[in-house]
């Protein structure tokens, strides 16, 4: 059978009954961790503004955290705008990118367009995941192509087609048409300041719904089109084997990582080494001469002392950095136009400088490393080395942490009744009804 067939099979096939309840139970704290980031992003201006634009009275589905409504794809394209603007989304390694949140926005529309329950739901979740990350472990994208937007339409679509209750014939004819939806995204606009880049996501999530409209309106994919197109096109290289070995045995689902500070993950080994030294001892701004970080290549690609914009700060290690020591966290606001502008942060972050470490690179994938020296005024040096940080698949964090990350999301919002909605996201077999989703 070819690849596509084999992969569409294994999603048509999942539900309550076939798939393992430890991937069920991980699959709710994706869903939950990622409606978390959606009701966050929320509160960003842009996100604002388009939801202004874009709502539409009697809309068919709600938008989380809102008192608005939209027509489904134009939610959905809202649900991953929001759930990427602040850069708290989760995400997999092996895939390469963020699975969740191109397919919880798809879901989320979808599910309410068609009054679904959370067993339907979850189980649209876990196919869309399998999907895009599977796509995505199989792929060698072109260096200068962004994941988001690109394989994360077809998790989107998968999701989709579940909630529509496609069979393996139809849903591989949607991923074939998936397969040619996807963007060309740019690697370096979070990097320049481009904000475009929070909106990768929403198009993919919105497009996965157009992927099932048009292959249910008898619109026929290129044959094989996901190796085609990601094996040529948007990528270097495409192997169908790798996208189906282990079917129904490793679930990519369980293998995300969760986040705890607002900015890219690649940033995040030298913010937990910082804080291993700030535990030790604190540092006050004025106190630090110069900062080094060395590190594996993709994460010292994220070296810009000075970022130009709010979404170039999350990517900048220097900031980060910086603007932890500064403000005393790394949440949404440590991240905000003002944080990104104060001249105390970027005076502070002209003094960290970013190296790649070849020794540290040729480590990969295995071991993700990061070294970071403190050198203060006066002399004196204090260093650390982490290896991955909280959150990753081996290094789990505890589920508390989690639900006081969807807490500080939340609340804003949903005020006292953000519990509630952590609960029904982190255990949705068996919701009749969304409603304490939204």
């Amino acid at each position: 059978m070819p690849p596509t067939a084999t992969l569409a099979a294994h999603l048509a096939g999942i539900s309550a009954a076939t798939v393992p309840a430890a991937v069920r139970d991980r699959a709710g704290l994706v869903l939950a961790d990622t409606l978390g980031a959606i009701v966050a992003g929320q509160g960003d201006a842009a996100v604002r503004a388009m939801v202004r634009r874009h709502a539409m009275a009697g809309g068919l589905c709600r938008l989380p955290g809102t008192d608005a409504r939209a027509a489904p794809p134009m939610a959905a394209f809202l649900n991953g705008f929001a759930g990427t603007a602040l850069e708290l989304d989760e995400g997999n390694y092996p895939a390469g990118g963020h699975p969740g949140i191109h397919t919880v926005a798809a879901a989320l529309a979808e599910a309410e367009a068609r009054d679904a329950n959370g067993t339907l739901l979850l189980d649209a979740v876990i196919a869309g995941y399998e999907a895009g990350a599977r796509v995505g472990m199989a792929t060698r994208l072109r260096p200068a192509a962004h994941p988001h937007g690109t394989w994360g339409t077809l998790g989107a679509a998968a999701a989709v087609a579940k909630l529509r209750g496609h069979g393996a014939e139809t849903t591989a004819r949607v991923l074939e048409v998936a397969a040619s939806l996807g963007l060309a995204t740019s690697a370096t606009a979070a990097l320049r300041g481009g904000s475009v880049r929070n909106a990768y996501a929403g198009m993919a999530a919105q497009n996965g719904l157009l992927a099932c409209d048009l292959a249910e309106a008898g619109v026929s994919g290129e044959p094989e089109g996901i190796a085609a197109v990601f094996g040529r096109v948007v990528g270097d290289a495409f192997d169908g084997a790798v996208m189906v070995e282990g079917l129904g045995e490793r679930w990519l689902v369980t293998e995300a990582f969760f986040k705890q500070a607002s900015c890219c993950r690649e940033t995040q080994g030298a913010l937990e080494a910082l804080e291993l030294l700030l535990a030790e001892a604190p540092v006050a701004p004025e106190s630090v001469a110069a900062i080094e970080v060395e590190t594996f290549a993709s994460a010292a690609a994220l070296a810009e002392q000075a970022p130009a914009a709010s979404i170039a700060g999350r990517f900048s290690i220097p900031f980060t950095v910086a603007t932890r020591i500064v403000r005393g966290h790394a949440w949404t606001e440590a991240f905000s136009e003002a944080a990104v502008a104060d001249p105390e942060t970027r005076a502070l972050a002209a003094r960290v400088a970013v190296r790649e470490a070849p020794a540290l690179t040729a480590r990969l994938p295995r071991e993700r490393v990061c070294r970071l020296s403190l050198r203060l005024h006066g002399g004196a040096v204090r260093e650390k080395e982490v290896v991955g940080t909280p959150g990753d698949p081996d290094r789990p964090l505890p589920e508390e942490a989690l639900r006081e990350k969807f807490r500080r999301c939340a609340e804003p919002a949903f005020g006292s009744r953000w519990d509630v909605a952590w609960h029904a996201a982190r255990h949705p077999d068996g919701l009749a009804d969304l409603l304490a989703l939204f």
